[in-house]
């Protein structure tokens, strides 16, 4: 008893696993996440180490180094990189993604803890992570409220921040537009001379008056007793009493003797601020602004809900507070998730719907295409089981592929349809015809099948991060269509046994005269939409179909000529690889982008502010965009850095695309800003790309001026290159630093430290923090430094004093001397050498294979010059970004359609027990390129990342039609029917259903190509390169499969002749003899 038999003698069995499949998907799709991308765990680890006052090239050589040093022997690793900047230290170690991020993270920790002690002495803790490569804010959340700066930073963080932090997959959250309170104890240097002290002593004894201290505990009898001194500052003005010294010893000076105690606010390092459109009128509010970044493995989708169910309670809950606070969500990554998951789900919809109609035009009765339609949702359903305990998650990848598999997956059902359907017009009852059907197409429906997931499965399994990514698809694929499979050997033969009347009785007649008039005008209303729909319809395909017997007739008797035509068309489509543009990444359009600002190294947060500014007032006066959001400075204290969200209104208020207002934007800016201004237009940081410029090359070297001029040159040709934009280094001249060289031997003669001489110097420029002073359950630092107009210690060097080890002012001029340097404002390195990246965003149109080709001309010629030979001596570079995952991809496309091509034979062959029939099958494979290159090259689209896989699907669409084809073929010639005659009469009977999948498949694909939504058009070469594959491969596979199985038929009969062994194997009696059986 097969699949089909049991389906038609037990309909509720199959009835009641067909209910329970699609109950448990639904509560299994119910419970799955939803994300942009798969969920990828990029094993990345990042060491932080923050050295307060330390340049550059100090960090690099202090600590940077160490850590490099000390993580180079993690197994596993590789690449580590690192930047070395004012102050701070991050080091990235990058593993194999065969690495555990867990074990990866707790070797890093083994290392560091064992040079420890290698580290400066007046370091902060390193911290050790795991991160994101790709880390970005997910959401921007704005707080507004009449409050002081100091209070509304205490409120922000006491009652905002650390609520939103409690949502589960937040790691960190960074207020932007905002300042801490803080006690500056600004001292006058002309007191501290006065009184012979220094801004140590005064920081020593603040830090030495401001603490309790535990003193002990005692048994007093029965009790035990606690003791404790009491020492913390009540009042700000405690400060200012505290003794530093005694003057001549008799006379105590205290901290209000030589400073000024303040209750004020940090210095402010960042602003933030919300652009408005109302009435016409732009409407710039300042804000302080709350940045979310994720954890890792978090989910972007469950983390917005999260948080915006939370905002609604801090606001209800905060309302009618001091100064009115109000949160608004002002940027958000999910909304672009969720705008490309709904594109794709109505990608599938409309796909689903116009897949149904082609197949009622084709069968032209409602219920064989409900048969036929019930393949789909019991599939697609089907699939979320096996995608769930996969621990996939619903994201763009996996959808896109279910929205692919929507032709694919019906495919199977209407095979089997189709010829049941032919049964039951030849006269048939509908079980008989059910069961001899479904029989006969059984082999080439499990070989159709077999051959996509032999397509599919190897993509599944690509190696490397693009693996990883597609992991999802290819599975995804192979998932749904073992369900269809079952479902068109199960399903469809039940349904045509039970819903299909039988022949033998008559249709009820209905008793009334309203019954007889409803029946009448029902009747008159079918009449006419099968007028409309499938009688001409049926008329049309009746003429293709004898014209196409026409056609075989001549293809027989024009063999050579037939096969002849068939590789010429095939060879001159193939110059079309050169013609049409390579790149990563197709280009996507979300109506949301930001534009990133960097102004000169030593710019102020005023200058910064007033850039960004110009840039507002430029992007605000344009009618497509709704509003922006600006956040100036970041949390590493560069005040030259800025980023600005642009949010347009919705595609369909708007003529101009996202690119294209980027496009102007760009060509606005260049007329405007100062050419020392940087800037790039990037997308929102939700594609697959992330927040990375697709652009990157590295060029690797220990001397960082040999790097930067190497940089400067070729950047000045690069302009050049049609397409390239947003060009810039991440190499910039140092602010200007002046350095104190104290002199060895003069710092020995006078004794000074120069230890102790730095550490003054520092509390004189940067400040110290020696204690904190607490109220209302809060903590505040206390800085101790110079007034601020005595901060330049430029101006008044040479009457600077420090103190010698018997504490006796010596001058610093007379053991240092002053003098002006400038060096990078960060240090790049990876793999253990000093690099430069210079990086590019592309403009509309513009293809990743066409820049890198220009690009790779003009390294060239500089290299080859001989007058750039020492410039580039020990010189070394290499692709990054887009550019090094595009040349994988092309190595992983490789790979997979080699074994898919394998797969396919092999399946094919274990299935018809042949070599030859595979063969046969498969000579058509090459022809699935033609129409995609044509419509590749007719579009203007390019080779990427998903045209590619699109280029690998047809492999298996292609065969699907040669098996339909040839496995019928062979079953005629069992029935007794000559070669020429089995070609012909197969050629007449199975165009209907390879006309009939085609074409279900491109009506699938059509909503994909046509990218009804700005987020479609991400996606829609694809659709565009397997539409155009369908139509060439199916025209040409009807052509070339008649030419040429005779040739291959005679072929295996010649191979078992000279092999010694009969014409007829064992099985193909067997067949044979089923065959007579049948007839």
């Amino acid at each position: 008893m097969n699949l089909a038999s049991l389906s038609i003698k037990r309909p509720t069995f199959i009835f009641s696993i067909l209910v329970m499949v699609i109950i448990i998907g639904l509560m299994f799709m119910d419970r799955m996440q939803v994300r942009m991308m798969p969920d990828v765990e990029f094993p990345y680890v990042r060491v932080s180490i923050t050295y307060p006052g330390a340049g550059p090239e100090e960090i690099e050589n202090r600590v940077s180094n160490r850590v490099e040093n000390a993580m180079s022997s993690i197994s596993g690793l590789k690449h580590i990189s690192s930047v070395s900047q004012d102050g701070i230290s991050n080091t990235f170690a990058e593993f194999d993604l065969a690495k555990d991020p867990e074990i990866a993270l707790q070797e890093v920790k083994d290392k560091i803890a064992e040079i420890r002690r290698a580290f400066p002495d007046d370091i902060d803790e390193p911290v050790v992570q795991k991160i994101d490569p790709e880390a970005r804010p997910i959401m921007t959340i704005s707080l507004k409220a009449d409050l002081a700066p100091k209070e509304l930073y205490d409120f922000a963080d006491e009652y905002y921040r650390k609520e939103l932090l409690r949502v589960d997959g937040i790691s960190s959250i960074w207020m932007a537009g905002g300042t801490r309170r803080e006690v500056q104890v600004a001292v006058d240097r002309n007191k501290l001379n006065q009184y012979d002290t220094t801004l140590s002593a005064v920081s020593n004894s603040i830090k030495n008056n401001s603490m309790n201290i535990p003193i002990g505990r005692i048994s007093i009898g029965d009790n035990d007793v606690s003791f404790r001194s009491m020492g913390e500052y009540r009042t700000v003005d405690d400060i200012k009493q505290v003794v530093v010294n005694f003057h001549g010893n008799e006379v105590p000076v205290s901290v209000g003797d030589v400073a000024t105690v303040q209750d004020t606010i940090m210095e402010r390092y960042t602003l933030g601020r919300i652009d408005l459109k109302e009435n016409g009128k732009v409407i710039r509010e300042q804000t302080l602004l709350f940045r979310i970044f994720k954890q890792s493995k978090a989910n972007e989708v469950n983390i917005s809900n999260a948080v915006l169910k939370k905002v609604n309670e801090l606001n209800a809950r905060y309302k009618g507070a001091k100064g009115d606070p109000l949160l608004t969500v002002v940027t958000d990554n999910a909304k672009v998730i969720r705008d490309n998951i709904d594109d794709v789900k109505e990608t599938i919809y409309i796909g689903i719907l116009l897949a149904v109609i082609v197949v009622y035009f084709f069968l032209g009765s409602w219920r064989s295409t409900l048969i036929t339609a019930l393949a789909l949702p019991n599939s697609l359903i089907g699939a979320f089981i096996f995608m769930y305990l996969f621990d996939f998650s619903i994201n763009v990848i996996s959808l896109m592929s279910l929205s692919l598999a929507v032709g694919l997956l019906i495919d199977d059902a209407i095979v089997v349809r189709e010829n049941i359907y032919r049964h039951y017009e030849e006269g048939e009852e509908p079980d008989v015809a059910a069961q001899k059907g479904t029989d006969e197409v059984s082999l080439a429906v499990i070989a159709t099948t077999s051959s996509v997931i032999a397509v599919f499965l190897p993509v599944g399994f690509l190696s490397g991060i693009i693996g990883q990514f597609f992991k999802e698809f290819g599975l995804t694929v192979v998932f749904a269509m073992l369900i269809s499979v079952l479902d068109a050997l199960t399903i469809a033969p039940m349904l045509s046994a039970y819903i299909i009347p039988s022949h033998k009785k008559e249709a009820p007649k209905l008793k009334g005269k309203t019954l007889t008039s409803l029946t009448k005008i029902s009747e008159s209303i079918s009449k006419v939409i099968r007028l409309l729909t499938v009688v001409w319809f049926e008329k049309f395909l009746q003429k293709i179909l004898n014209f196409y017997e026409k056609i075989i007739k001549i293809i027989i008797n024009n063999k050579i000529k037939v096969l002849l035509t068939t590789v010429l068309i095939f060879a001159l489509s193939l110059p079309l690889f050169f013609f049409i543009p390579r790149s990563f990444m197709p280009e996507s359009e979300s109506g949301e982008f930001r534009i990133s600002v960097e102004t000169a190294p030593d710019a102020s947060l005023a200058k910064t502010n007033a850039v960004c500014i110009q840039i507002e007032d430029a992007i605000m006066a344009m009618p497509e965009v709704e509003f922006a959001v600006v956040s100036i400075g970041n949390n590493s204290k560069e005040l030259n850095i800025a980023d600005i969200y642009v949010r347009l209104v919705k595609d369909n208020k708007r003529k101009l695309t996202t690119e294209a207002v980027k496009t102007n934007i760009r060509a606005q800016l260049a007329q405007t800003l100062d050419k020392s201004v940087i800037i790039s237009l990037n997308d929102s940081g939700t594609s697959f790309g992330g927040n990375q410029k697709p652009f990157s090359l590295l060029i690797f070297g220990r001397d960082t001026k040999q790097l930067s001029a190497i940089a400067d040159s070729l950047i000045a040709q690069f302009k050049n290159i049609p397409g390239l934009v947003d060009l810039s280094t991440n190499f910039r001249s140092g602010k200007p630093e002046y350095q104190i060289d104290i002199n060895p031997k003069k710092a020995k003669d006078f004794g000074v430290n120069s230890v102790v001489a730095g550490a003054e110097l520092r509390a004189m420029v940067e400040g110290n923090l020696p204690a904190v002073y607490r109220t209302n359950g809060l903590e505040y630092d206390i800085r101790v430094n110079l007034k601020a107009d005595q901060r330049d210690i430029t101006d008044s060097f040479n009457s600077l004093y420090v103190f010698n080890m018997n504490n006796k002012r010596i001058k610093l001029s007379r053991v240092a001397t002053l003098k002006q340097e400038a060096g990078p404002t960060k240090i790049y390195r990876r793999d253990r050498i000093r690099y430069i990246e210079i990086s590019g965003n592309l403009s509309k149109g513009a293809t990743l294979g066409v820049i890198q080709k220009a690009t790779e001309k003009i390294l060239l010629e500089s290299k080859t010059n001989p007058q750039n030979a020492a410039l580039w001596n020990n010189i070394t570079y290499q692709y990054g970004g887009n550019v090094e995952e595009m040349q994988n991809l092309g190595k992983n496309i490789q790979t997979a359609v080699m074994l898919s091509v394998i797969f396919i034979f092999i399946v094919l062959a274990s299935l018809y027990e042949s070599v030859i029939t595979p063969l046969t099958i498969m000579i058509s494979l090459p022809l699935a390129v033609v129409g995609g290159l044509i419509a590749l090259f007719v579009t203007h689209g390019a080779l990427d990342m998903f045209t590619m896989i699109g280029l690998i699907m047809l492999l298996g669409i292609v065969a699907k039609n040669s098996i339909i084809l040839v496995d019928y073929i062979q079953q005629l010639m069992r029935r007794g029917k000559s070669v020429n005659e089995a070609v012909i009469e197969a050629g007449k009977v199975r165009l209907r259903p390879i006309l009939m999948t085609s074409f279900a498949l491109a009506a699938g694909m059509l909503p994909t190509a046509l990218a009804l939504s700005e987020v479609g058009k991400f996606r829609q070469s694809m659709g565009i390169v397997i539409i155009g594959g369908i139509i060439s491969s199916t025209i040409l596979t009807l052509l070339i499969i008649p030419a040429i199985f005779e040739y291959m038929n005679s072929f295996r009969l010649w191979t078992r002749k000279k092999l010694g062994r009969t014409e007829a194997r064992k099985i193909d009696k067997e067949l044979d003899q089923e065959a007579k059986n049948d007839n």
